[in-house]
């Protein structure tokens, strides 16, 4: 097998128009490929399938997705059109338009196909002095739509009238064709999954957003089976990296056939979620026999997929024949969509087309009665494509918190230009939080308001829990936004955090207690002070008080005094900051480094006793000014400040 090549991105085409108007013919003519496959598309002299053929022109190749034209097979026929950039309408000459002509060309413009030419084929059968009225009664048919006043050429698959005309037109087509949708990664809808003898499990489709690479790892959505890409090919022939815009056969290793099919979609893992529920912008047809209201059940045509969903209106009426409306689809099991992606709906019975839709948010939350004229506002927003207004909506929802993946997914934009745009306005919260200036300074407003308030209600406690402070401020404002304004506020000096607890810069709880009590305050700190690494217990001090347990906290909560645990006695001792310290220096003095010691060692050292030993040395581990190996320990060099 030659060395795999890279794939310039061709052009998918649909090949769309009525039963028996010459469409499949007329791409054997243009490319010598046959595209009925089936026996019975053979025999029956129609197309059931989903029929592909390529040709090269100077710009680039073409990919001609023949779809059927009977009505039976209209999925079929949104599987090609729905990967489509441009189509190639096919009229008959000698019929001109039929019916589902007209639906193939709705359903067209229903998926965005927004360029093409028009084929006027059997032109052989056809009087020269008749094609100016059956080209003006064909012009009169497209007016309106998106192929009026595109090329039409006569053109007849069996004298070969018009085909260089075709070719130049489809050459010129290659050109001017929009470029293929921005995704945020590649999108692969499966139109077809068999086996290959020696190769494995091969499945093929129009490839979406971005490229895929042999030998790189990818996912089955909705089913979400993990794969390899073995291999790929384009046009018959290997390549390393298969590029958005075309026709991609992939071979797996890691699934079998039966385990993948017809509607999965092969992407990279994390790019893509299944869902239940998406968020549409929904267009009803005007020939549609009746308004679209409320739990009507639709049939979902997407991509390579058909799903049956419940509808849910987001606000307003019911949606009348040739209106728009917002709406949630309703899924019974997961599906899988992008936002961008395009849909046709249809009634299952009687069977009709009754509109498309424009998929908003592919991952959308229940509908909530309380919310939901902000998620109404929200996707006004997702329609305009304003992503100043749909950050500002996310900020309003999420408590000030901008989510750059989800902005990013609903502005259709990639998540560097989204935080690039937002960065001159917004502030960095984490990887994927940002949050407006604004949002900044009222959230500082309201963490300083709110800790002042938590100081007035108990002025003699040195901090207030960041907890309790925490679920007040949740309320307002998102628990990403709260952590980054705490460590801007610590950072600039505007309040302390210490020990699990908030403080302001000037908050003075000593200054709060009386004059008795601040007294009473110093005897108890000088009482530990003196204690050393052997302190009193608090029920020995001398002319104990009932305020003597508040003031010991106030103390230990301003890191005056510290409180260690002995686990086997169960008890908690108590400390004076500078005995701990002292403790150090002492420790450093009778074992100067790398001079190792044992428990005992440092007890005689410090003339204390087990009871205080064992906790005072685990403290001084958790600090690092004594490393423990064993049985042993030493002092650690002393920090240098920087």
């Amino acid at each position: 097998m030659s060395a795999p090549v890279s794939s310039p991105a061709p052009l998918s085409l649909a090949v769309i128009g009525h039963v028996n108007h010459g469409k499949t013919a007329l791409v054997r003519a243009l490319t010598g490929m046959e595209t009925d496959r089936l026996a019975e598309e053979k025999a029956r002299g129609l197309s059931i399938t989903l029929g592909f053929a390529w040709r090269d022109y100077p710009a680039g190749s073409v990919e001609f997705l023949d779809a059927p034209g009977h009505e039976d097979f209209i999925r079929a026929m949104v599987m090609g059109a729905a990967g489509a950039r441009a189509t190639l309408m096919v009229v008959s000459a000698v019929d001109g338009f039929g019916r589902q002509t007209r639906e193939h060309l709705r359903i067209a413009e229903l998926l965005g196909v927004r360029a093409g030419l028009v084929a006027i084929t059997k032109a052989d059968r056809l009087a020269a002095e008749d094609r100016p009225a059956i080209e003006a009664r064909i012009a009169a048919d497209l007016a309106g739509s998106f192929l009026a006043g595109e090329p039409m050429v006569f053109c007849s698959s069996v004298s070969g009238e018009g085909m260089e005309t075709l070719h130049a037109e489809l050459a010129a087509l290659v050109a001017r064709a929009p470029p293929p949708h921005p995704l945020p990664s590649a999108f692969l809808p499966v139109d077809r999954a068999f086996s290959v003898a020696g190769v494995g499990t091969v499945v093929t489709g129009t490839l979406q957003g971005g490229p895929l690479k042999a030998g790189g790892e990818a996912v089955l959505l909705p089913s979400g089976q993990a794969v390899s890409l073995r291999q790929l090919q384009v046009h018959g022939q290997a390549v390393g990296v298969a590029r958005p815009g075309g026709r991609v056969a992939a071979s797996l290793r890691g699934v079998s056939v039966d385990q993948t099919g017809v509607g999965e979609v092969l992407c990279k893992p994390g790019a893509y979620h299944p869902t239940l529920r998406v968020d549409v912008d929904l267009v009803v047809a005007p020939t549609c026999a009746r308004p679209l209201k409320s739990g009507d059940e639709l049939r979902v045509m997407w991509g390579a997929r058909a799903d049956m969903a419940r509808v849910r209106l987001i606000g307003g009426e019911p949606i009348q024949p040739g209106g728009r409306g917002l709406v949630q689809l309703r899924f019974n099991a997961p599906v899988i969509a992008h936002a961008g992606q395009r849909a046709i709906l249809r009634r299952p019975s009687p069977a009709e087309t009754i509109g498309g839709a424009l998929v908003l948010d592919p991952e959308a939350p229940m509908l909530r009665a309380r919310t939901l004229e902000a998620r109404r506002a929200l996707l006004e927003a997702v329609t305009a494509g304003d992503l100043d207004r749909i950050a500002a909506h996310l900020a309003r929802r999420d408590g000030g918190a901008i989510s750059v993946a989800e902005a990013s997914r609903l502005a259709r934009r990639a998540p560097d230009v989204v935080r690039t745009i937002l960065s001159s306005i917004c502030a960095q919260l984490d990887e994927d939080l940002m949050a407006s200036q604004a949002a900044v300074s009222e959230g500082e407003r309201a963490y300083l308001d709110q800790l002042a308030e938590a100081h007035r209600a108990q002025p003699t406690k040195a901090g207030t829990p960041l907890g309790p402070l925490r679920g007040q401020l949740a309320r307002v404002m998102s628990a990403a936004l709260i952590s980054h304004l705490e460590q801007h506020l610590a950072a600039t000096g505007e309040i302390r955090l210490a020990r699990g607890q908030a403080a302001l810069r000037d908050h003075d709880p000593v200054a709060a207690l009386s004059r008795a009590a601040r007294a009473r305050l110093h005897e108890i700190e000088d009482l530990l002070r003196a204690g050393g690494v052997n302190p009193p217990a608090p029920k020995d001090f001398p002319d104990p008080t009932e305020d003597d347990p508040a003031l010991i906290d106030l103390l230990i909560d301003t890191g005056r005094l510290i409180a260690l645990r002995n686990v086997a006695l169960r008890q908690t001792l108590i400390f004076h900051a500078e005995a701990l310290d002292n403790a150090v220096v002492a420790l450093r003095a009778a074992f100067p480094p790398p001079a190792r010691f044992a428990t005992g060692q440092a007890r005689e050292a410090l003339a204390t006793s087990r009871k205080f030993i064992v906790p005072v040395m685990e403290h001084l581990d958790a600090r690092g000014d004594t490393i423990r190996e064993g049985d042993t320990r030493q002092v650690a060099e002393p920090r240098i400040p920087l």
